[in-house]
């Protein structure tokens, strides 16, 4: 199912940074055309390497994807 990206949030990794070995991960709060809402985590570097901001669009295929 296609959905909206309605917002999109770093977490936060506190004073201590980001622990080795792990990257940038965001909760992404997506909106169907149904008006259904769901929030998804997705690294920082997909969301940078497809282009993905508010307002765009983002694909969900199925519940290993939530």
């Amino acid at each position: 199912m296609t959905y909206r990206i309605i917002s999109i949030i770093e977490d936060d990794y506190g004073c201590e940074g980001i622990p080795d070995g792990e990257e940038l991960m965001c909760s992404v709060m997506l909106r169907g055309d149904d008006g259904s809402e769901i929030r998804v985590r997705r690294p920082d570097s997909f969301l940078t390497a497809n282009k993905l901001n508010v307002g765009d669009t983002m694909e969900v295929n199925d519940e290993r994807d939530l």
